[in-house]
């Protein structure tokens, strides 16, 4: 976290650049500084989020993929980005920015939204529109890792949202994982715990991703929740993907391992039960991960790319 004079700095240099179309080379002489340092400060700035530059991509979709989807899995809705983007990064944030879209026109004041955190749900946040505005209500609907990676802290990404939005935010006080089963079904009771996990179960929106426990690339082993040799397992025995921290097999059903047991949060069939679970995830290897959760019922929305939707199709025959 950074300090507020290194903020303000960062700050001034970057509304210098950005707002006051000054070059470098003029801030760094106004500010009595050298043109490295200023690169090195709006590096900084981008980096520390305190700007954010959002690029409006042309978002084509791909309708008879979309309604192929819509059919096979059951689903309200359907987004297949049609890009030829073939930077995985990129590719994320053309999605992330489609989904975004798709949020805001969701988003009435007075609504109700349930974030499930992870890199997807991250790059979905940066990419609403800095200027869009909402009264609404922003829950964390899992709970908190103690060092977490800055697209895993729910509690601040739930308070950046909300801020973003003129909303409210409200959290869930309490560890994403317990110590074992016995001690999860306590936090669970606790009355804030319960109290706020009672308020996640009322949103009119849920927003998550979907992960496929390669150990390589997993939130799991990047956010310390997991081992590599751990998933390796539970995949061997038939897991397939994860969504809001659930482990679940290829035919969408909650997979029986103790992790599942020791995570506080919303639950599969608790996503299932809301009026609108908006799943965001891309990546042929992610497809056979996506037709799991899609099977699971808890999804009714599914944003991806076309190539995704492609391949999660045919994993889905």
């Amino acid at each position: 976290m950074i300090n507020a004079a290194r903020h303000e700095l960062l700050a001034k240099v970057a509304a210098m650049y950005y707002e006051g179309d000054m070059t470098q080379s003029d801030i760094a002489a106004a500010l009595d500084l050298s043109r490295v340092k200023i690169y090195r400060l709006l590096k900084e700035a981008r980096e520390a989020q305190v700007v954010r530059v959002l690029i409006d991509w042309p978002l084509k979709r791909s309708p008879a993929l979309e309604a192929r989807l819509v059919e096979r899995f059951g689903l309200e809705q359907a987004l297949a980005l049609q890009t030829g983007a073939t930077d995985s990064a990129l590719l994320r944030r053309q999605i992330a920015q489609l989904a975004a879209r798709f949020l805001e026109s969701l988003l009435a004041d007075g609504a109700r939204l349930s974030i499930c955190f992870g890199s997807t749900t991250y790059e979905v946040i940066s990419a609403i529109r800095p200027d869009f505005q909402a009264n609404v209500r922003v829950m964390q609907a899992t709970g908190s890792l103690p060092h977490a990676l800055k697209e895993f802290d729910s509690s601040a990404l739930t308070r950046q949202l909300a801020r973003k939005l003129g909303g409210e935010a409200r959290y869930l006080s309490s560890p994403l994982l317990a110590d074992n089963a016995e001690a999860a079904a306590v936090i669970r009771e606790q009355a804030v715990v319960r109290h706020a996990l009672e308020q996640v179960r009322r949103a009119d929106i849920a927003l998550v991703g979907i992960g496929d426990l390669d150990p390589a690339t997993s939130g799991f082993v990047r956010a310390g929740v997991a081992g590599s040799g751990q998933l390796r397992s539970y995949r061997e025995r038939g897991a397939i993907g994860d969504m809001a921290w659930q482990i679940f097999d290829r035919a969408g059903q909650p997979f029986p391992c103790e992790l599942n047991g020791r995570i506080i949060g919303v639950t599969l069939d608790e996503l299932s039960a809301l009026p609108r679970t908006v799943a965001v995830a891309v990546g042929l290897n992610k497809a056979a991960a996506i037709a799991g959760a899609l099977r699971s019922g808890a999804i009714n929305v599914l944003c991806t790319d076309e190539a995704t939707a492609a391949s999660v199709l045919e994993d889905g025959m």
